[in-house]
């Protein structure tokens, strides 16, 4: 199974590409899943999606990232596909990440639990979140933002491969 990382015009550039890197490093089949071929960042970096989003089969995936970024957050709450695919991967029980504003997405779908998520501060929407810099509750795994990343994705390999595959990426990255 493969892992989808959605990417769209507005997001944190650096969420998606470190975590698709890292996840690569590990053997884990991942795309860059797109709205549009051409991706325009919060931060004006240009870079191609893989995948266009209207053309995959959700049922190949086992795990959705959500990359946070403004306005990048907002497009993808804002798109029905996005919504439908976080219903189709709750229903199914599989793995939900989200990084940086991405979990308010989540928060409001109300699928995110106090103590049990991490989001960048501000988007906690009267929950209090966990103090780490990610966090697993079950198949929903959150991250604080792009200097959380690597425990971000650390957490995301854990679960679909292995924990010692997971230490075994993040030292080779001399982290």
């Amino acid at each position: 199974m493969k892992t989808m990382i959605i990417v769209n015009n507005g997001l944190e550039e650096c969420e998606a590409l470190v975590t698709y890197d890292l996840l690569y490093r590990a053997g884990i089949e991942v795309e860059l899943v797109g709205f549009t071929e051409e991706i325009n960042s919060s931060h004006n970096v240009v870079f191609k999606s893989q995948k266009l989003l209207d053309e995959i089969d959700p049922e190949e995936y086992e795990c959705l990232i959500l990359p946070g970024g403004m306005p990048g957050t907002l497009n993808l709450e804002n798109d029905e596909r996005v919504q439908k695919l976080i219903d189709l991967f709750v229903e199914k029980g599989r793995y939900v990440c989200a990084i940086c504003a991405a979990p308010s997405i989540l928060i409001h779908k109300g699928l995110l639990k106090e103590n049990k998520f991490i989001c960048y501060p501000g988007f906690e929407n009267g929950l209090k979140p966990a103090a780490e810099k990610a966090v697993q509750d079950g198949k929903f795994i959150t991250g604080k933002g792009l200097g959380a990343a690597v425990e971000f994705s650390y957490l995301i390999i854990k679960n679909l491969v292995s924990e010692d595959k997971a230490k075994e990426v993040v030292s080779k990255i001399q982290y």
